[in-house]
């Protein structure tokens, strides 16, 4: 009598689970540069919350210049616990010069990364991050984080802890409180000599800060003016003081205007005028003077 045994071989590819699979998938991406993405998203179909699946596409993507997309991939990446695609999500954002939401990203990884503390002392420098110009126009969700109080702590007590480890970040400990006061400077919402009238550049900046304030209807809107120490041609600097505050009163007083046009409600914003008393740049140069023409808009 003739016993017959039976071998049956299984792959050991099919005996892995899916993310298994995929972490195959993922090592194979780096042997292969003309099919990473490819391979990354074959992965991604069998393992959609695979960690470094994600965040390597992202960063394919970030580079193809897709940033909408390579969020998306970084987002799933870090409710997968890759800290690293913070980095990520904080060079899209700095790339779009959405400082705020950038800074917000690199404070998540500042002790643990030398580049996510370059930019953190960048963005620190100045206020850079709360500063809108002709170059950079804040979105809606960067004002939002700007003007939202518990954010805004949570910013602080992660800059503060970062300083800890790395004074360089802030020459300054005292600085670091500014995180907390929730306003936005706008060198965008300039105006020019001797003038009050908003232009185009400002009405798109005009537009964001519009929706913003849409989105925190409870708060209270402080709207504050200010203008250059120049003089006015035959006036006296004592007269000349005068017209400038007079000028940073009518500056706000267009902005808030504008902003009533744009659905927000009158009775929520105060005004206040600085003229000349609070330069943000010193100097007699025609940059700063520039600057200087500004206007600072807080919520309380």
């Amino acid at each position: 009598m003739k016993i017959f045994i039976f071998l049956l071989f299984i792959p050991i590819m099919a005996l892995a689970t899916p993310c298994e699979q995929a972490d195959e998938l993922v090592i194979e991406a780096y042997h292969y540069p003309q099919q990473q993405q490819m391979l990354l998203g074959e992965a991604l179909d069998l393992c959609p919350t695979h960690p470094t699946a994600n965040n390597n596409l992202a960063v394919i993507l970030e580079g193809q210049q897709k940033y909408e997309q390579a969020l998306k991939y970084y987002q799933q990446a870090i409710k997968a616990k890759h800290k690293a695609a913070w980095l990520g999500v904080g060079s899209i954002y700095y790339q779009q010069k959405q400082f705020p939401l950038s800074l917000e990203a690199y404070l998540q990884v500042c002790n643990e990364h030398p580049i996510a503390r370059q930019r953190v002392t960048e963005l620190l420098q100045d206020n850079r991050y709360k500063t809108a110009d002709e170059e950079v126009i804040l979105n809606q969700h960067s004002l939002q984080l700007l003007y939202d109080s518990y954010r805004l702590q949570t910013l602080y007590q992660q800059a503060t802890s970062c300083r800890q480890n790395f004074r360089s970040i802030s020459t300054n400990k005292e600085k670091l409180r500014a995180i907390l006061a929730p306003f936005a400077n706008f060198e965008a919402l300039h105006f020019q000599t001797g003038k009050h009238d908003l232009n185009q550049v400002n009405n798109t900046q005009l537009n964001e800060i519009a929706k913003a304030l849409a989105n925190i209807p409870k708060k209270a809107i402080n709207i504050k003016g200010h203008a250059d120490t120049q003089t006015f041609a035959g006036k006296t600097q004592s007269e000349s003081d005068r017209l400038n505050w007079e000028l940073s009163k009518n500056r706000a007083e267009s902005v808030k205007q504008a902003l009533i046009e744009r659905g927000i409600i009158g009775d929520r914003m105060s005004i206040y005028a600085y003229g000349n008393s609070v330069p943000l740049v010193k100097g007699n140069n025609s940059e700063a003077f520039a600057k200087n023409r500004r206007v600072e808009i807080g919520v309380e």
